[in-house]
């Protein structure tokens, strides 16, 4: 079975020190894990208000990587975000943009957020939208980044009412706090722990919705590949969380 990460990173992470720091490095570690290809996106993009930087700098790190899309990254609080999304257009390869409003500092309910995720939409681009990077209760100490609020989540997804969007770092408990949203949204598995995931969360949203994000380099690749090739699952599942979904999702 073969994988597809829709949620990988490269770059520095400012308090530690991790491994697969660039594209090269990633794609060996994805081969030891059965991961053919994926989205990535770049540490470098998740601090600086402009995130343009890090975002020509891991496409051109990409251009010649095969199977490894470019996840950049656009921030409606930036001044000129549009300008920025203009240029992201023209870059090929590029499946879909992400928003890291925690990171970012802004509200869901902002016009901006709306406005943002309309208009990404609007290039033929998925939206994908990142909850956490990391368990809260495990920041540095001197850190406070706390996920969008649900609430704030579910009146977003019903006011830029376009294609679904993808959710990174969603809980069991968010997913299924979410469902009234269903059919709004996909998320990846990669904050979503139970002895069974693929049952617990299936059990709640529809499996076209389920896609296998490793959040490499922040969590342990191979737990999160067990998650999908150990689960009890039927095979066809399994396949579908996977790889297929998210190859669909995207059109790739």
């Amino acid at each position: 079975m073969t994988l597809f990460d829709t949620n990988a990173w490269i770059g520095e992470w400012p308090f530690a020190t991790l491994p697969q720091r660039d594209a090269a490095a990633l794609r060996k570690h994805w081969r030891l894990h059965g991961i053919a290809g994926g989205l990535v996106s770049s540490f470098a993009t998740v601090w600086p208000v402009d995130p343009m930087p890090g975002n020509r700098a891991l496409q051109a790190e990409l251009a010649r990587r095969t199977g490894a899309y470019a996840l950049p990254v656009l921030n409606p609080g930036a001044p000129g975000w549009e300008a920025h999304l203009e240029e992201i257009d023209t870059w090929a390869d590029v499946p879909a943009v992400r928003l890291l409003p925690a990171y970012h500092a802004y509200r869901l309910n902002s016009p901006a957020a709306r406005e943002a995720a309309k208009a990404i939409a609007a290039t033929g681009r998925r939206v994908v939208l990142t909850m956490r990077l990391l368990d809260e209760r495990h920041e540095h100490a001197q850190l406070k980044i706390k996920p969008p609020a649900l609430k704030q989540v579910a009146a977003w997804l019903e006011a830029i009412d376009g294609p679904a969007v993808l959710l990174h770092g969603l809980t069991r408990w968010d997913i299924e706090a979410l469902k009234p949203q269903s059919g709004r949204f996909a998320a990846d598995l990669s904050f979503a722990e139970w002895e069974d995931t693929l049952g617990v969360v299936g059990a709640v949203m529809e499996r076209k919705y389920m896609m296998f994000g490793s959040l490499t380099p922040l969590h342990v690749t191979r737990a999160q590949v067990d998650k999908v090739t150990a689960s009890p699952a039927g095979a066809t599942m399994r396949r579908l969380v996977a790889d297929g979904n998210a190859r669909k999702f995207f059109k790739l």
